[in-house]
């Protein structure tokens, strides 16, 4: 009877176990955090040979129709698409959307962008309200981090060309923060995140990064102090143009001069377009304190 009792207890311990085992849960890692900085290095290859880059990094907190969100802003090569991308909050593992309309200057209505609590077998709807289009998770995977953190890597049996659409944890999607797949755009352009960056340091590639930093400039043109309190100078041979930009698309100064006074405009972040006379374009973001 004893050696029963025993039996029973060494195995009532053994199925305890297993339950803790089975139910023990992972770090779950928050796309958009309360605050510190993340950054997205994007790159969008089009069907025609062309391509362009494009940076994206969360801004300040800002309250719409009395819920918190936190802005997304970003920067694009080409010089006319640059400043506020939206508004983006996240609850119970899903993150919603207000994506800004520069031409009407308005915040659209919200919708439902990612969903990091999908299990295998759930659908998603990626298309639009009248049109929607559903993709369904195959497979959920593991990735190690550059900061050594493993997360979960949502797999869908769909996504652009050859790639299937994969989420990340605390990342996104694979294709660019805000550039999750979309049928609507698939067989115009291709669209790969290649680096990912949390408080400035590299936590995720594909092996090739493009970036707005001072390395990564064409050789003509540098712009430096940045971050500034005031003045920012510019070192361009041939120098034509510097426009600067508020996040908002707006342009706020134009000038033919390489020193560029900010003292009069709020702190924040500005982005100044630099042209010379050989047709150069360098696009950045400028960080006034």
């Amino acid at each position: 009877m004893k050696k029963t009792y025993l039996l029973l207890l060494a195995l009532s311990f053994c199925v305890i176990d297993g339950i803790f085992a089975q139910t023990e849960q992972k770090d779950y890692y928050p796309l958009i955090p309360e605050t510190g900085e993340k950054q997205w290095d994007t790159r969008r290859d089009f069907i025609w040979g062309e391509s362009d880059y494009y940076i994206c990094w969360f801004g300040d907190n800002i309250e719409l129709d009395g819920v918190m969100y936190r802005t997304l802003m970003g920067i694009l090569d080409n010089p006319y698409h640059s400043g506020l991308v939206g508004a983006l909050r996240e609850e119970n593992k899903k993150v919603y959307a207000r994506w800004w309309s520069s031409g009407l200057q308005y915040y659209r209505e919200e919708v439902l962008y990612y969903d990091f609590g999908l299990q295998v077998g759930d659908w998603f709807s990626v298309g639009d309200e009248d049109e929607p289009w559903y993709i369904m998770v195959e497979s959920i995977d593991e990735v190690t981090m550059g900061d050594g953190s493993v997360r979960n890597a949502i797999v869908f049996n769909e996504g652009w060309g050859d790639e299937k659409e994969t989420w990340i944890e605390g990342v996104g999607s694979l294709a660019g923060v805000t550039h999750r797949y979309d049928p609507n755009l698939v067989g115009s352009y291709f669209s790969h995140l290649q680096c990912y960056f949390e408080e400035g340091n590299l936590n995720w590639t594909d092996g090739e990064c493009w970036d707005d930093t001072e390395e990564n400039l064409s050789e003509n043109i540098s712009l430096y102090p940045n971050p500034t309190h005031g003045m920012v100078y510019v070192d361009a041979e041939n120098l034509q143009k510097v426009e600067v930009l508020n996040l908002y698309g707006q342009m706020v100064q134009c000038q033919e001069s390489s020193a560029i006074d900010l003292f009069g405009l709020s702190a924040g972040v500005y982005v100044v377009r630099i042209m010379d006379g050989e047709g150069h374009v360098e696009v950045h973001k400028v960080v006034k304190e």
